[in-house]
Parts: C-alpha cells; structure tokens; sequence
C-alpha cells in the first residue's frame, strides 16, 4: 500500500448509496489542532508513531492499531519522533452504520466506542484490505468488481468494528453532571447562530450565569470552550458546502469566518487539507 507524502482527501461512492469519506494522509510534526467531528472518525495508522489527546489523556498508535472518535470527541494530533507518521480514516456516520447492522444483525443502531485505541490485528488487517478499494472507488479508477469488492469490504469492517469494539447504548453524557439545562441551551445558540459574531457576554445573559460559569461548565461537558466549538460547527457546515459546490470565498462568508483566508488556516489545521483540495475530491 503506498501512501502520500501530503494530505490526501477522499470521498468514497459520490452517488450516495454509502457516502462514507476517506483521509489518506502522512504527516510529520503538528497534524491537526482540537477538534470534532459530526461523524465518527475511525483511522488506522499504517506507519511511524501517531500521537493525540483525547478525553483528558495522551495516546501513542502505533503501526496496525486502530483509532476511534464517536461523534464529538475532540482531539488533536501529531507525530510522536521526527520520522512522521501516516493513516488512513474512515468517517461513517450514525446513518451508515446503522443501515449495515440493520442489515447484518436487525439492529439498527450505531455503536459507541469506548476505548480510544482498538488492538485488534484481524480487523486491522480487515481495514488495510479495505483502503485501497476505497481508494479505486473514490477516484474513479474502480472497475464493476472492483467496486463490489470495496462495498462488501467496507461493510465487513464496519461490522467487525461495531461488535467486537462497540457498545449498543451511549453512556450517560458529560452534561449531566454539573448544568445540563445551561449547556444545552449554550449548544442551541451555538447551533442556531453560528454564522454570527457570538460574545460570551451574549452566553451568560442568554443562560443567566457568569463569564466564568458559561466556560467552566460547557467545557467540562464538552471538552470544549464554547468558542473552539463554535468553530468546529462553522468547519463542519463548511464542509457541507464545500460537497455542494460553493466557492470558498461564499463559504467563508456563510458559516460565520472572516475571509476566505481564515477559513482555509481553520480548515487545513482541523482536517489537513484545503478547502480547494477536499472540494476536488467531490467533482466528477
């Protein structure tokens, strides 16, 4: 398997009928800032040591372990020496995952990865086998049976990571303890008025609660202050719009960022590419 040297972003089977997304990519020093994702995030690194923080500790892959994000777990990541590292990652999200179980086993529900790093070396080599038919699909190079061999790869991983990894039900969310009605609210506004200038002043009038209280309570429910997660909402609908089309510059002006210029610095430090480049790999 030869991976890039940069960032490679890839969307998997445009049409729809899976719509899973695929980073292949090598780094060396900072990879990427905190952040979150709306999907989960599952990687496997493939060579050198690949470092991060997530849920209050340091982790260390290794070549052929598996890393999982649900849905909102921020992290960051780097290269742990100066020989860099390289991965690839899927990002299915709770719709995928739940059509392929619904399918296996009648359970139509996503799973919850509660360990960070899966040791597991025959769903790792399940995951390896995968990417490069992922790879073909995505860029078109896939002929008819080649396509099969990577919807039907696909849905064997899925399906080993979900039983063997994942559990059936969400543990209890980090809100509850503390202010759940407080960082629900702050979660609503966020959501709502992402594209406007957001104060923290705005955040304690709306919840009746300190400067403080607002930071305080909403990263430890979170793992963010409200101003990092208000960017990752930004970055998740640019997203959204870069797929459908829009230039980077009507982009940056919708989802709330400065110029265009600011968007791409967000964009590139959360997921290692451009917006340019994760727009490319959309067109047909």
């Amino acid at each position: 398997m030869t991976l890039t040297k940069a960032p490679d972003f890839l969307a998997y089977d445009r049409d729809g009928a899976l719509g899973i997304d695929v980073l292949q990519a090598a780094f060396s020093g900072p990879a990427f800032e905190r952040h979150a994702h709306a999907t989960f995030a599952i990687g496997l690194t493939m060579r050198g040591l690949q470092r991060f923080n997530h849920r209050g500790r340091r982790h260390t892959s290794t070549p052929g372990r598996i890393i999982a994000f649900n849905p909102g777990d921020p992290h960051d990541g780097e290269a742990a020496d100066e020989s860099g590292f390289a991965y690839w990652m899927l990002y299915p999200d709770d719709g995928v995952w739940e059509r392929v179980l619904e399918d296996a086993i009648g359970r139509a529900e996503a799973p919850f990865f509660a360990d960070t790093l899966l040791d597991d070396p025959a769903v790792a080599r399940i995951f390896a086998a995968t990417m490069p038919d992922l790879q073909a699909r995505a860029t078109d190079a896939a002929g008819p049976r080649e396509s099969l061999a990577a919807e039907s790869r696909l849905e064997l991983l899925l399906l080993a990571l979900a039983l063997r990894h994942g559990r059936a039900h969400l543990p209890g969310q980090r809100d509850q303890d503390g202010d759940p009605g407080m960082v629900s609210r702050i979660r609503e506004i966020l959501h709502a008025d992402f594209e406007s200038d957001i104060r923290l002043d705005d955040l304690a009038r709306e919840t009746g609660r300190s400067r403080f209280q607002v930071n305080r309570a909403f990263q430890a429910a979170t793992g963010m202050p409200p101003h990092r997660y208000l960017t990752n909402i930004r970055l998740e609908q640019a997203r959204r719009m870069l797929a459908a089309g829009d230039s980077p510059a009507e982009v940056a002006a919708a989802v709330g960022f400065a110029d265009q210029s600011h968007l791409s610095r967000r964009f590139k430090a959360a997921y290692g590419v451009t917006p340019g480049r994760f727009q490319s790999a959309y067109r047909v």
